[in-house]
């Protein structure tokens, strides 16, 4: 998988654990509109989608009251969630290697791009990076879809869609891949399901960092 000199990274579950900062924060929201849950592995689907249609899909919320959910989710977020994040194992060498390599190297996440450039700079992963892409705060841009169009509209004109891959953990991405017409990879140790990411499309399934990074250098 040599020939893709483009590797687009979502963030959430594919670069790093965020699982107790989003959950936390969702249970946080949650407990506003007088909604208990426990069990933050219950809220563990909120990973990967835009915030807003999960509430709606899961909660059946009103597309108003989402967007408040949303407001009361970052309430909580923004100064303690984003920092309960870890960085996956083998990460920082993968992407050295990456770099070392010649690739260009994107990130293409749901998560609001103030946030995601704040998590990336905290992991001190962020100089990796040539383009980052992310949803907007209050703007059109939310899905995995809107934020990978966005990003090739700002990536160098020379750049095709031949020499990109995504590479991300549950369906939304390789499903945002598809849309585009990109390649993907999944990851395993993320949050979404191996077997539906490749029914899905995805070319292979990377079990760790060090595993992808040999794939893409092969």
């Amino acid at each position: 998988m040599n020939n893709y000199n483009v590797i687009i990274f979502d963030l959430d579950g594919t670069l790093s654990n965020s699982k107790e900062g989003i959950t936390k924060s969702v249970q946080y929201a949650l407990s506003k509109f007088g909604i208990e849950e426990p069990d933050l592995d219950k809220l563990e689907h909120f990973i990967g989608p835009p915030l807003v249609d999960e509430l709606m899909k899961s909660y059946d919320f009103t597309r108003e009251q989402a967007l408040e959910g949303v407001e009361f989710y970052r309430e909580r977020y923004k100064p303690i969630g984003i920092y309960e994040t870890e960085i996956y194992p083998g990460t920082e060498e993968m992407l050295e290697m990456l770099k070392g390599n010649g690739k260009y190297i994107a990130l293409a996440t749901s998560k609001p791009l103030p946030m995601a450039e704040e998590v990336l700079k905290y992991l001190k992963i962020y100089s990796y990076f040539d383009k980052v892409m992310g949803a907007e705060l209050k703007g059109p841009r939310q899905s995995k879809v809107d934020v990978l169009e966005a990003l090739f509209d700002e990536m160098p004109d020379s750049i095709t869609k031949k020499q990109c891959i995504m590479i991300g953990d549950t369906c939304f991405d390789i499903d945002g891949a598809n849309t585009v017409g990109i390649d993907s990879i999944g990851v395993d140790y993320g949050f979404g399901d191996k077997d539906e990411m490749l029914a899905h499309g995805a070319k292979a399934i990377a079990y760790s960092a060090t595993e992808l990074c040999n794939m893409l250098l092969k």
